[in-house]
């Protein structure tokens, strides 16, 4: 058996090398300014990703089926990418936390409405650049999941 292996032109490398091409500096500074351009919508769609992930949380009561948490567990994934893109380091790890919260009581057969609240609110505080003390915040969440889901327990 043989592979086939394709080389894909990179549109900035050309960009880059061509002569009179971009500089580095200004190619990094227009990512940037398109960043900007989009940071409010995409800000604003995390903000209607956690309320969606309050309602489906809240509406679950004591026990969920796994396409409730599979479904938190994606929404969770999505703000972990969103926010990374956009500096917010603490609230992408949050939401990582979270989406291991999720994956560990899926795994589990277990539901815990009281941690995933708990990672939800946090995720709020940490989205906003006023909210200065965050230290501890994402450790804290990294402790809760693992005392309400213990890696290796079986539900």
């Amino acid at each position: 058996m043989s592979a086939i292996f394709t080389q894909w032109k990179n549109p900035l490398d050309s960009l880059i090398r061509a002569p009179g091409g971009k500089r580095i500096e200004d190619a990094l500074r227009q990512a940037d300014a398109n960043l900007d351009q989009i940071r409010a919508p995409c800000l604003a769609d995390v903000d209607l990703q956690l309320d969606e992930m309050e309602r489906l949380t809240n509406e679950s009561g004591a026990a969920t089926d796994d396409e409730i948490k599979l479904d938190i567990y994606r929404r969770a994934n999505d703000i972990h990418a969103v926010a990374g893109v956009f500096g917010l380091a603490d609230m992408s790890a949050a939401a990582f936390c979270l989406c291991e919260l999720m994956d560990r009581l899926r795994t589990q057969g277990a539901w815990s409405k009281p941690a995933i609240d708990v990672h939800l609110s946090s995720m709020r505080l940490l989205r906003h650049p006023s909210f200065e003390d965050r230290s501890g915040v994402v450790e804290g969440l990294r402790r809760l999941t693992e005392k309400v889901a213990p890696m290796g327990a079986a539900g």
